[in-house]
């Protein structure tokens, strides 16, 4: 039998067989708590952040910089599941050591994707790219999306042409995000952004840009860079 009791201080709690079980809300806490019972205001932040990942982003920025992820299961299924990386663990075990060695040492995009080589046999230039924006926020994200509409393309017949065709094409988005956020129309997404999602208007400049493009991402190219 559930029963109710008050304690001294006017807080209503709901019993079960003498054991106390929940605290019980009433229309009278709500309206003396200052706090607002519902914000629609929060609530649409809070789903249109998870329909972008932003929440998930939020997390892998903070552990990353925080933790060893060679070592950190829950961190590398998060990355996984976030970017999609669907590789066998000998792969997975080489990237997220490769990822501890370039928090600790700074590597760059051209370093990261050449030890990734070296380790795996395989140009990565989309994960290296993930990891070191991870890393540093304020680096932009390769992916096919982002080459799209920025009409850049991977080159090079052999693994040694490719990497070097990948670190110049990085550069060159490094750049055009460079050039971009210096203009009023950037000035201005990055206030809409700031606008509309409040909690997460701490992410960098690049990384809001980034979701801008990847939300067009059935789009045309933006423009041509230098």
């Amino acid at each position: 039998m559930v029963e109710f009791r008050r304690d001294p201080d006017g807080t209503l709690w709901s019993y079960e067989e003498g054991v106390r079980i929940a605290r019980v809300i009433t229309t009278e806490d709500i309206l003396l708590d200052n706090r607002p019972f519902l914000s629609a205001a929060s609530i649409l932040e809070d789903q249109q952040a998870r329909s972008l990942g932003l929440d998930r982003y939020a997390a892998l920025v903070r552990t990353a910089g925080e933790k060893d992820v060679s070592r950190d299961p829950d961190f590398q299924r998060a990355f996984n599941a976030f970017y999609r990386i669907r590789r066998g663990a000998e792969w997975q075990k080489a990237y997220y050591q490769l990822f501890e060695r370039a928090r600790k040492e700074r590597l760059s995009f051209a370093d990261v994707i050449r030890a990734l080589y070296e380790k795996t046999g395989n140009v990565e230039a989309s994960f290296a790219s993930k990891m070191i924006a991870t890393l540093d926020p304020d680096k932009p994200v390769w992916d096919r999306y982002v080459l799209r509409n920025l009409e850049l393309e991977l080159k090079g017949g052999n693994p040694e042409k490719r990497i070097g065709s990948a670190v110049l094409v990085y550069e060159q988005i490094v750049r055009w995000y460079q050039g971009y956020l210096s203009t009023d129309e950037a000035k201005k997404n990055i206030a809409a952004f700031d606008q509309r999602l409040p909690s997460y208007a701490w992410i960098s400049a690049v990384k809001k840009i980034d979701y801008l493009l990847w939300s067009r991402r059935e789009g045309g190219g933006l423009c041509h860079l230098p």
